[in-house]
């Protein structure tokens, strides 16, 4: 079994005591899966749900936590397990010895033999921050940010007290809270938490237009919007090169990088060509700051796509990698459950790009063995979305008004406001991806839903 897979493990429910299991990752390496490092932050790794009663938690048991990178070398064994010492420092052993036993002679180092060992998640997490260069005073920060949040949340259909929190805050809704608030929304958005979503997103509207930093921000995303507005196949060399050109301030790189990223098959020979004639042309015009700013201009776009395409490189491989990994594992679809959060557009390129050449290369077998992962990745992503997700999947893809109207009535106990929510949600979501005839369809489909609720 890999070193990260979780492990089907016995658990008895705090509150009603009934047994059940669940997954358990008792081997957090970051080094070969480093999404695990954020849902152990977020509280979302080793959370159990009682069938019995419903609690739900983060299960006390012990964890091994391993980033080469930093050299750490981190064990919890938790206080509540009510354990002798003895048998305390043989889980210690065990667990280091996993990590190590798992690693290839050439990697192992001194810091292995040295595990720091934790009583509590809390101070394992504490760590884990501290070697990022998140002090105890920045992370305090960020809870009280994370506290003020939740207390705006409760008041958001009261304006005035909504209104009296934010002066309360003063210099506290500042970038970084507007990164936990992105955080928090996205949080809510995988966990299909539909009426979180909307206050959330309408808190953060509301902090755009009433504070300093939100309307900086605000003027940050319009000068985005601008630079990417109507992008679209028919994009030009010289329509590239204006809107380089046209990007200034303290943004420019970033915005370059998205609007580089979006056009990178027209960053070419040509194109710089065509930035070295303004060169010149502001020359012969005695322009010095023209000739001086186009200049620095054309070094910033060669550095970018460089960036660009070694990343792009790295992307690529790392997915081939993950591809050979499932493609090699005993059990496939464990494999893709293991590796859902990588599995994206890069990744089904990459798959359909190994399926091409295995037939041009008439490898009939290889290519069969592709085309199964590829079934058996539809299959997982039909398995775990999450059920208001599936009902909306399949009345999109049944006949308007009237069969729409019978899964509605045959699912009349998922038809509430929650659905109604999460639905004006994807029809926004459609319109800023350009899906206008997905996101009319969602909304007809919508009406119907606000109708029975009525």
């Amino acid at each position: 079994m890999p070193a990260n897979a979780p492990q089907m493990t016995a658990v008895t429910c705090p509150a009603c005591r009934a047994q059940y299991t669940a997954p358990v990752h008792s081997v957090i390496d970051v080094g070969r899966d480093p999404r695990l490092k954020t849902l152990i932050l977020q509280g979302r790794l080793n959370v159990g749900v009682c069938p019995q009663c419903g609690t739900a938690g983060v299960l006390g048991v012990p964890v091994t936590y391993h980033d080469p990178d930093k050299e750490l070398l981190l064990v919890l064994v938790p206080q509540e397990l009510r354990i002798t010492e003895s048998q305390r420092q043989r889980i210690i052993g065990e667990m280091s010895n996993s990590v190590i036993n798992s690693l290839p002679t050439e990697q192992r180092r001194g810091y292995l033999l040295r595990p720091r060992i934790f009583l509590t998640l809390q101070s394992m997490l504490e760590a884990i921050l501290e070697a990022d260069g998140v002090t105890k005073d920045m992370l305090q920060g960020q809870q009280e940010k994370g506290q003020l949040i939740a207390e705006m949340i409760k008041t958001i259909d009261d304006p005035l007290r909504l209104a009296a929190l934010i002066g309360e805050a003063g210099n506290k809704i500042d970038s970084e809270f507007f990164q936990i608030l992105s955080l928090s929304i996205r949080t809510a958005q995988e966990d299909a938490q539909s009426e979180t979503v909307g206050k959330l997103t309408r808190l953060r509207q509301t902090l755009l237009d009433r504070t300093a930093t939100g309307q900086r921000i605000a003027a940050q995303q319009r000068a985005f919007d601008k630079a990417l507005q109507g992008i679209d196949g028919n994009l030009t060399r010289e329509d590239l090169l204006e809107r380089v050109i046209s990007i200034e301030g303290e943004q420019q790189e970033s915005i370059l990088t998205v609007l580089l990223a979006l056009g990178r098959q027209l960053v070419d020979y040509r194109f710089f060509q065509l930035l070295t004639e303004r060169i010149d042309q502001a020359k012969r015009d005695a322009d010095a700051a023209a000739e001086k700013r186009l200049t620095a201009l054309r070094d910033t776009v060669l550095d970018v796509t460089q960036k660009l395409d070694t990343e792009a490189r790295e992307h690529t491989r790392q997915k081939a990698v993950l591809l050979g990994e499932i493609a090699q594992s005993a059990d496939p679809k464990a494999a893709i459950q293991e590796h859902l959060d990588e599995i994206d557009s890069l990744f089904m390129s990459v798959l359909e790009t190994n399926i091409e050449q295995s037939e041009l290369q008439h490898r009939q077998e290889a290519a069969d063995a592709f085309r199964s992962i590829r079934d058996l990745i539809v299959q997982v992503l039909e398995d775990s979305a999450p059920a208001e997700l599936k009902l909306i999947d399949e009345l999109l893809r049944a006949d308007y008004p009237d069969g729409t109207r019978k899964i509605l009535s045959d699912n009349q106990t998922m038809v509430n406001s929650e659905l109604v929510e999460l639905m004006e949600v994807l029809v926004q979501d459609l319109a800023d991806r350009g899906e206008t005839q997905t996101g009319e369809r969602l909304t007809a489909v919508r009406a119907q839903a606000q109708l029975m609720l009525k």
